[in-house]
Formats: C-alpha cells, sequence, structure tokens
C-alpha cells in the first residue's frame, strides 16, 4: 500500500488589464485566476476529488499607492455587479518604481502569491483535520521553497508542524544552468544530473549551511536512459521540510531513500502523450492539475469580465 495518499496542485493564470491612473502615477492593473484542487487516492486505489478542499479565486491586483480603503471600494463597486461564484478579491501589491521592471510584473507576483498562500492554508486545513499523517502524506505539484514568513504565518501548533514532514514538493521542472557547490566542487546542476541512472537520485541539498534551514531537496531518475530523448528527460525534484534535528543537520539521506523510493512507485500509470513533461510527470498529479483546470474560467469568460 502506497503511503501517498494526497495530491494537490496549485495554478494560477494572470493578465495585465489596464493601466490607470493613481495620484501621480500611471501604473497597471492586473487580473488573475488562482486555484487549488487535491485528489485522494482511496484504499481501493481510486483517485477521487476533494471537493471541499478544492477552491478558485478571481483576483484583482492593484499598487498600494491606492488607499486600503478605496480599494475595497472598488471591489465592492465591481463584484455588485457579479455572479456569485465570478466575483473578485481585490489585493494590493507594494509597487516601488525601478527603470529596469515592468511594474507589471509586480502584479503578477502577487497573484502568485496569494496562490501560494492559497496552498499553504490547504495544506494547514488538511494537518489541523488530521488528514496528513505518516502513513497518509501529501504529494505538492512543484517545490516547497516557500518564505520562513509564510510558514510561520499558518501559526500550526508543534504537534502539527511536526506533519509537515509528510508533505513532499515534487517538481517537473529544474534549471540545468544553476550552480551547486563551491570552489573547485562548483558544477552546474545539468552537469550533477544527467549521468544519473534509473532510480538513481543525488544527495540532498541544502539551501544554506551556515543557517537553519527549512528544506531541503534532491534530484531522482524516474525514467531509464534509453527510453527518453534528452539526458535530462525524465528527472524530477524531489522537496521535503526539514523538521526537528533536521533544520541544524540537513535533511537525512534514510529519509530521502524511503521518499524516493515511494515516488518510483508511482512512474506508471505515465501520462505519455498527455502531457510534454510525462517523463518527469506522476499520473496522480497529472489527474489533480487536469481536474484543477476544468475548475477554472475559459480563458474567453474570464477576460469577458475584466475587459
Amino acid at each position: 500500500v502506497t503511503m501517498l495518499r494526497y495530491f494537490l496542485d496549485g495554478s494560477q493564470r494572470s493578465h495585465r488589464v489596464i493601466d490607470a491612473s493613481f495620484k501621480s502615477r500611471y501604473l497597471p492593473i492586473c487580473a488573475g485566476q488562482i486555484g487549488v484542487a487535491v485528489l485522494e487516492r482511496e484504499d481501493s486505489g481510486r483517485m477521487k476529488p476533494c471537493r471541499n478542499l478544492t477552491h478558485v479565486e478571481n483576483i484583482l491586483a492593484l499598487p498600494n499607492v491606492l488607499e486600503e480603503d478605496n480599494a475595497k471600494d472598488l471591489e465592492q463597486k465591481i463584484n455588485n455587479e457579479m455572479p456569485e461564484n465570478e466575483k473578485f478579491r481585490v489585493v494590493r501589491y507594494d509597487y516601488q518604481q525601478k527603470e529596469d521592471k515592468d511594474p507589471a510584473d509586480l502584479g503578477r507576483a502577487m497573484i502568485i502569491h496569494e496562490m501560494q498562500m492559497l496552498e499553504l492554508r490547504t495544506i494547514r486545513g488538511m494537518i489541523s483535520n488530521h488528514l496528513i499523517q505518516n502513513e497518509r502524506m501529501l504529494v505538492k505539484d512543484g517545490g516547497l521553497q516557500y518564505r520562513d514568513t509564510k510558514i510561520r504565518d499558518l501559526n500550526l501548533s508543534k504537534d502539527d508542524l511536526v506533519q509537515l514532514r509528510n508533505v513532499i514538493g515534487l517538481a517537473k521542472t529544474f534549471k540545468p544552468n544553476m550552480t551547486l557547490g563551491q570552489g573547485r566542487g562548483r558544477q552546474d546542476l545539468g552537469n550533477l544530473t544527467k549521468s544519473l541512472e534509473w532510480k538513481e537520485r543525488t544527495t540532498v541539498i541544502s539551501p544554506n549551511k551556515s543557517e537553519p534551514t527549512t528544506h531541503g531537496w534532491w534530484y531522482l531518475r524516474l525514467r531509464p536512459r534509453e527510453k527518453v530523448y534528452s539526458p535530462l528527460q525524465g528527472i524530477a525534484m524531489i522537496e521535503v521540510f526539514a523538521i526537528g534535528t533536521e533544520k541544524e543537520d540537513g535533511i537525512a539521506e534514510e529519509r530521502a531513500d524511503t521518499i524516493s523510493s515511494y515516488v518510483l512507485a508511482e512512474r506508471n500509470v505515465t501520462p505519455y502523450n498527455a502531457d510534454s513533461r510525462w517523463a518527469s510527470h506522476i499520473y496522480p498529479v497529472y489527474l489533480a492539475e487536469t481536474y484543477l483546470r476544468s475548475s477554472f474560467l475559459s480563458h474567453t469568460r474570464f477576460k469577458s469580465l475584466i475587459f
């Protein structure tokens, strides 16, 4: 029986809606949809959506040169004309003028932040309701590199905080030109991972040895090299939170071995031909992505709300 019980996907779509005058500035307004979906594997092996853990929101991101009261007033006026399932939540992003930075990027970043917080609130709710346990682990699509402040904002009790060890991040893509190590040991991630054999992984990597770490990650080859078309295809990044003594000592290699075996057990069925990233994908996460996309408004419908 697999220990991987729940599969979570978070996603967002954002658009630059319009540029408007805010006091002496002419700045963009961005709009987006954010969502989180969770699927559960039943004892029979069948996958079912957890509808009470699936949430989709419409977000309107405004620069914070607009006062909070005015932003709330705008939100109310917009939503007076909207059906219940199409209302917007207005958020303000911290606008700082930089010549080499498009202000719209700040709005889009705020929408991504709201999606990440929705992911974390969903995880917090699952832990608080004792859904996530040692034998009922959660796989989240993508990495777990949330800022410490976001983790603290969850306000988990000490007992609940321990359950973060049963949350796994699984990323299908990574930057092969990212440099790891120091001095003569420095090398690009692509060179480190391309020679991995099937079922082989790298050692655990920690963000900074000089400070307590909040997470660690490694890379695992899910497919035989002769079955993929490029040296880096079929390699997934696995990330976990550091709990207890792991914050000083780093993630234990034994823990990485155990989790890697769980992920390898998920390599079949594959979403082959259904997703270009199939070789680094596991099917339950693919199903969670598909379910979440079906919960979003269509691009045409969403754009008709904002343009």
